[in-house]
């Protein structure tokens, strides 16, 4: 069993912008010191986020910390610490605060977490589908330590039970993915899991979670404002560290 450590690499628009793009994971494995970091190839989608970044320096970037982190002749026996590694980054370039994972010593972590944080920027044919991607992320919950309940199933106020991507604690945890999809669909979705988060009141804390993979701002904005009038609403990588700092 390996032990392993990482932390996403988050793009944003200026320092002082919430508004992000995930495009590289960082990975250490603490039991080999083994460590790998994986970014993105789909630059038009990067470019589309921001037309006015220069591409070709944003490869150079990534090259070179792929080429500064990962192990070589010139740094296979120094010692890395991620923690000090990504506190240099604060600018537009920022990443994550590192999550945990216990995984077999066959297991091909990297391969299977850079779907879950780039899946985007990957075929369909390549990404895990909507079931593998929420085991995976429980495993990330369960190997922090976190009281993990087994059911995601919550009784509401007419004995009726209502089904939540993952519960942790008092934490009731939806997902929302917008990739492909007519937002001014979703409004309505929107509009009935607001109503839960309302219903379940003080009984349970509720976290909606979305991917940051959009065109519609529009309508994400009205989604957002209608799911934040009853429940904390997160982007995915925002989400996790809300759920690894609340539920610890």
């Amino acid at each position: 069993m390996y032990h392993i450590e990482y932390a996403a690499l988050n793009y944003y628009h200026s320092p002082i912008s919430d508004e992000c793009l995930c495009i590289g994971v960082l990975f250490h494995n603490i039991a080999t010191g083994q460590r790998d970091f994986k970014y993105i190839s789909n630059f038009q989608r990067f470019q589309s986020f921001d037309d006015e970044a220069d591409i070709d320096f944003v490869k150079l970037y990534l090259k070179g910390i792929k080429e500064e982190i990962e192990n070589s002749i010139f740094n296979y026996n120094q010692k890395f610490d991620l923690a000090s590694y990504i506190k240099v980054y604060a600018n537009e370039f920022r990443f994550s605060s590192i999550r945990t994972l216990s995984v077999s010593e066959s297991e091909n972590y990297v391969e299977d977490l850079s779907k879950v944080y780039l899946k985007y920027d990957l075929a369909k044919s390549q990404r895990l589908n909507g079931n593998e991607e929420k085991k995976l992320i429980r495993r990330v919950l369960e190997s922090n330590n976190l009281e993990y309940c087994s059911s995601q199933k919550v009784d509401g106020p007419y004995s009726d039970e209502i089904t939540f991507d993952y519960q942790v604690k008092d934490l009731c945890i939806k997902m929302f993915s917008f990739k492909g999809k007519n937002l001014k669909r979703v409004i309505g979705n929107a509009r009935q899991w607001s109503f839960v988060a309302d219903e379940l009141g003080t009984r349970k804390k509720v976290l909606f979670i979305y991917d940051s993979d959009y065109k519609d701002t529009s309508n994400l904005n009205i989604i957002i404002k209608i799911l934040s009038k009853n429940a904390k609403v997160l982007k995915l990588d925002d989400g996790m560290d809300y759920i690894l700092k609340q539920c610890s």
